[in-house]
């Protein structure tokens, strides 16, 4: 994979309309195809930029806040799949801080 691909498997996992957090959001499913596929993108450009200084904006706009996109209400799941998406949250969260520190 290279990296355009990566940014874009992120960009559109994370922040498009057909996003992993908007289908959560809209039908109450994770969809873990396309969850997979941006942890390994993640992995791909981790990689990558990991002596780099900069990132492409579209990818540092996708890990913006990116915890809060996996954090619901009480009420809104299950309390077993709130744990399960707030722990995704924390990944991501540790991807994005494993990508963008020196």
């Amino acid at each position: 994979m290279g990296t355009e691909e990566a940014i874009a498997i992120i960009y559109d996992g994370l922040v498009s309309e057909n996003s992993v957090p908007v289908k959560l959001r809209t039908y109450r499913e994770l969809d873990f195809d396309l969850l997979n596929q941006v942890r390994e993108a993640l992995d791909v450009l981790t990689q990558y930029y990991k002596d780099k200084e900069t990132v492409p904006k579209k990818l540092a706009i996708a890990m913006v806040d990116i915890n809060s996109a996996f954090s619901f209400q009480a009420g809104y799941f299950d309390d077993k799949f709130l744990e399960e998406l707030e722990g995704i949250g924390i990944e991501l969260q540790e991807k994005a801080i494993e990508l963008f520190s020196e």
